[in-house]
């Protein structure tokens, strides 16, 4: 039970990387696709502290904090050959707990007391949070979509004066990217993941098909994706067809996400679509 609720904390934190930073320098040795065997939690863990054994670790920017708060959640999370647990793992650890949840009773009371203002002090990090996506409804311009790093996406009907979460139902996972269809706006699609500072994994492209009230997979999902995706796009001739950016390059879907194609190699941030020639993306 113990181990359960701690799984819980974790999913719910947004937290689901299955190692941390797979570009940082300490993982350089691991990178290797000839590689036969997942390194185990202690491994990285060893590669990181030779890396940084000459080197100064207050400097900022550097990537040793976000690694040793990395450590100290995910000792807890490893296989029983010291391999981490999977985000397939951890999204079923998450499914087992929130089963159990239609037979408790929800004596909460939270409201929220703030901050809801802030000093601008000239800092990168000024603020209460980020958003990565932004998305207008095409069918309806007082409909608005936002999605967060790590918490979710959110829905506006009233052109931003009010909000309300669509991804209650799922672990905390962070929205890069939306996509509404323009024949039938109940058709969302989010790739998730924090594409900016990793803040949450990736666990693929979800779409709703009932305006956000509840989400499934498609084709690129927990056992295929990429570790971040951002920009999602719907061909505008073509609803069944769709692009999205990812690390691994870009995928593309002819059949509103059921499979997926990767198109193109690379690191890709972002892509656009020339206005009047979905053939020629950017």
């Amino acid at each position: 039970m113990k181990k359960s609720l701690i799984v819980a904390a974790l999913i719910c934190l947004g937290v689901v990387h299955a190692q941390f930073n797979s570009s940082a320098p300490w993982m350089e040795g691991f990178n290797d696709l000839n590689r036969e065997s997942t390194p185990t939690f202690q491994e990285i863990v060893d590669a990181f502290e030779n890396y940084w054994a000459d080197k100064d670790p207050t400097v900022k920017g550097s990537g040793y904090k976000p690694f040793k708060r990395w450590e100290s959640l995910f000792q807890h999370f490893q296989n029983p050959d010291g391999t981490l647990m999977t985000k397939a793992q951890l999204w079923e650890a998450w499914n087992e707990i929130n089963a159990t949840r239609s037979v408790q009773a929800d004596d909460s009371d939270w409201v929220s007391v703030g901050p809801t203002t802030h000093t601008n002090t000239g800092s990168w990090s000024s603020g209460q949070g980020r958003l990565n996506a932004f998305t207008v409804d095409p069918s309806n311009p007082n409909t608005w979509y936002a999605g967060a790093p790590a918490g979710g996406i959110w829905k506006s009907t009233d052109a931003g004066n009010s909000w309300a979460p669509l991804s209650d139902n799922l672990p905390q996972i962070g929205v890069s990217g939306i996509a509404i269809d323009y024949t039938n706006s109940d058709i969302i699609y989010i790739a998730t993941g924090d594409d900016d500072a990793s803040d949450s994994d990736a666990v693929g492209v979800l779409k709703s098909t009932d305006g956000g009230v509840t989400w499934n997979f498609t084709g690129l999902n927990l056992n295929n994706s990429p570790n971040t995706l951002n920009e999602i796009y719907i061909d505008p001739s073509n609803s069944q067809r769709l692009w999205v950016g990812t690390n691994n390059g870009v995928f593309r879907t002819t059949n509103g996400g059921t499979t997926w194609t990767n198109v193109r190699s690379g690191n890709i941030r972002d892509i656009k679509l020339k206005p009047g020639d979905s053939n020629t993306i950017y």
